[in-house]
């Protein structure tokens, strides 16, 4: 039987539907086949829906996601707000919630800066959300309008701070050696922390 089926337990299939009704999965033409007895007919159904399958996914109407994909891009996402777009969630992949230390980089990273982006933590919920980065690399430091914080990553995320919380960095400390985590907070916000001193303030992603 065609090997091709092996690799469908490791990645996420996306389809561009014709309509937003049409929400049947690209592989249920392979369940189907299951349903049939006889196992010649079986074979026949499952080499049919196999070489459906190929030819969707190289005419672009079936996309094949890996997890590293999806972790990547909820990470590069992670305080944007993208309501307005549909991504495959981690839950597809049966995820339970707690800490990854394996993620690939938010978004990609500047020269240099492979072992930072190795270090990151992340946590995630039970839903497997994310709710906080942890280890994030700072490329820049500089204060804006009222003397808030605007952070930008490593990674060419920008944070920039939105409430009044007085935030004090020793400035004898190179910003590359500097790191900082954000997390989840009510009705969407987010706070950051900077080097791990536990006086979190509320911040709002830019870009």
């Amino acid at each position: 039987m065609n090997t091709r089926l092996l690799f469908l337990p490791f990645t996420l299939l996306i389809t561009a539907p014709a309509s937003a009704q049409d929400v049947s999965s690209p592989l249920s033409p392979l369940f189907e086949c299951r349903q049939i007895s006889d196992a010649t007919a079986r074979l026949a159904c499952l080499d049919s829906a196999v070489d459906q399958l190929y030819a969707s996914e190289g005419s672009g109407d079936v996309v094949v996601v890996g997890r590293d994909d999806i972790e990547a891009a909820e990470e590069a996402t992670y305080g944007l707000d993208i309501s307005g777009l549909r991504l495959p969630g981690l839950m597809n992949f049966n995820l339970s919630g707690g800490e990854s230390t394996d993620l690939a980089n938010a978004a990609a990273p500047a020269a240099g800066t492979e072992a930072e982006s190795a270090s990151h933590r992340v946590e995630r919920n039970d839903a497997g959300e994310i709710t906080r980065i942890e280890g994030l690399a700072i490329e820049n430091l500089e204060r804006g309008a009222y003397n808030r914080l605007i952070v930008t990553l490593q990674n060419g995320q920008v944070w920039r701070q939105i409430d009044d919380t007085r935030i004090i960095y020793s400035r004898r400390q190179p910003v590359s050696e500097m790191s900082a985590a954000v997390r989840s907070a009510a009705l969407g916000s987010h706070l950051m922390d900077l080097n791990d001193r536990g006086r979190w303030f509320r911040v709002r992603r830019e870009r």
